[in-house]
């Protein structure tokens, strides 16, 4: 039985306790000024005569040593409250567990498990390699519980040949681990979200116990399961094996214990999942930034404001353009020219699918007809959308005038009448004036015909 698993079955047996680590009392408002946090130490065994394995999860606490007394002398910290909780305590060391800790500890969630190896023992610089060793490894994982930043600490138990039992129970009290934190890695913020076109530093910082050759990596996972290698520097030579396209990492500040990376133009090929890998000796720890790309829409409406006949119908419609993800919300509201009123979410409203143009961002619409109600008279008609990537939602509104039917009809009348009364003038003018010339040529034909009739008795 391995170490990880000696210590919980002693841990079980001494007081039984499985559960959430909020059941341990905060001794501070800040894991650096109480110098102790709530864990949960978890491994896991195999069911014996059976494949599937048992997970198990122990309350625990993680307490670091004190920096010392006036008189010079180092305090004690196994001066711990008989509460039966089981505690890994952290000598000093120069890996500070609290370098990135100054928070709330009710915004802290630890856990510890044990760092498997595989049978392999691990050469760690400055410690004895023995034929047969009996250290056990763990890894302390500190999450900020908003995402602000997570660490992760490998922890190591030296035992000696006289005290071969590391699982061992003290009389009376809950068993104790010292341990020595020899690599530290930290990555802040636990998850980014980024708009097309921008760059961004993801964050990776580590600390040695010693000066060591570290390798670094960094590797994209996309989604559906794609993984890219975007970075490797090797410690012993001191070279980039790979880069990527668009990502740059500082090398001067490598053997400062940064390990950022920066990626610049950020594309929709580059969301996924982001891992930080250091490796020194013979451990590699791994921590990982989730980048997800968004982008806000743009909403407009077909018109601002509108003036209707009541019975007319006319069709709204909301565009929503140049989003990502697709996961967007929109519909119509009806709202009242009286505020007090609760706006109505419309019905019968329809929407497009989700059209893709070639950068990777949706545009899609939503739309319904409007029958004009004297009732809608004055009211706003609202688009409301909303997007992961929005504070708050976009909204476009319409507002509508209804006028009445029945005066417009006997408008529309009147006008009528006008026209063909007009009408009816203009063609009885041109019609009369043919009439009114063919009467004046007869009656001037008819005196030259007795102007000539005299003439011509007169010569006889």
């Amino acid at each position: 039985m391995d170490c990880g698993v000696r210590f919980v079955a002693g841990c079980l047996l001494c007081i039984g306790l499985v559960g959430n680590p909020n059941g341990i009392a905060a001794a501070g408002p800040s894991f650096r000024r109480s110098r102790q946090l709530p864990c949960v130490f978890e491994t896991s065994k195999t069911i014996p005569l059976s494949k599937e394995t048992e997970i198990i999860r122990l309350n625990v606490r993680l307490l670091l040593s004190g920096t010392g007394s006036k008189d010079g002398q180092r305090s004690q910290p196994e001066n711990l409250p008989p509460d039966n909780i089981p505690s890994f305590i952290v000598q000093e060391s120069s890996v500070d567990i609290l370098q990135y800790a100054n928070e709330d500890i009710n915004m802290l969630d630890c856990r510890i498990s044990p760092y498997f190896t595989a049978d392999t023992q691990i050469i760690w610089p400055g410690r004895e390699i023995r034929a047969s060793s009996l250290d056990s490894w763990f890894t302390c994982t500190i999450k900020h519980t908003a995402g602000k930043y997570t660490t992760t600490a490998f922890l190591v138990q030296e035992q000696k040949e006289e005290n071969p039992n590391p699982g061992q129970l003290f009389p009376g009290i809950a068993e104790r681990l010292h341990v020595s934190a020899r690599l530290l890695l930290r990555t802040a913020p636990a998850r980014l979200r980024l708009a097309l076109a921008k760059d961004v530093r993801l964050d990776c910082a580590f600390s040695v116990d010693h000066r060591a050759d570290v390798t670094i990596q960094w590797v994209l996972q996309r989604k559906g399961g794609h993984k890219q290698r975007l970075f490797t520097y090797s410690g012993s030579s001191k070279q980039v094996e790979h880069v990527g396209h668009r990502v740059e990492v500082a090398l001067e500040e490598i053997p400062k214990g940064n390990a950022s990376l920066l990626l610049r133009n950020t594309e929709m090929r580059d969301e996924g999942t982001y891992s930080c890998l250091v490796s020194v000796a013979s451990l590699t720890g791994e921590q990982t930034i989730q980048l997800q790309i968004e982008e806000k829409p743009t909403v407009t409406v077909s018109v601002n404001s509108l003036s209707l006949i009541e019975g007319e119908q006319h069709k709204l419609v909301c565009n929503i353009r140049h989003y990502y993800p697709h996961n967007i919300q929109a519909q119509w509201l009806r709202e009242s020219k009286h505020s007090w009123k609760v706006p109505e979410i419309m019905k019968n409203v329809l929407s497009s699918s989700h059209r893709q143009s070639s950068n990777g961002t949706y545009s899609s619409s939503t739309y319904f007809v409007l029958t004009a109600s004297l009732k809608d008279d004055g009211h706003k008609y609202t688009c409301r959308v909303d997007h992961p990537s929005l504070q708050s939602p976009i909204r476009r509104s319409v507002t509508v005038e209804v006028r009445e039917a029945t005066s417009t009809a006997w408008l529309l009348l009147l006008l009528s009448l006008a026209v063909c009364l007009m009408g009816a003038l203009w063609y009885h003018h041109k019609g009369l004036q043919p009439f009114l010339f063919k009467r004046v040529n007869y009656t001037h034909k008819w005196e030259h015909y007795v102007n000539r009739s005299a003439r011509l008795s007169e010569t006889t």
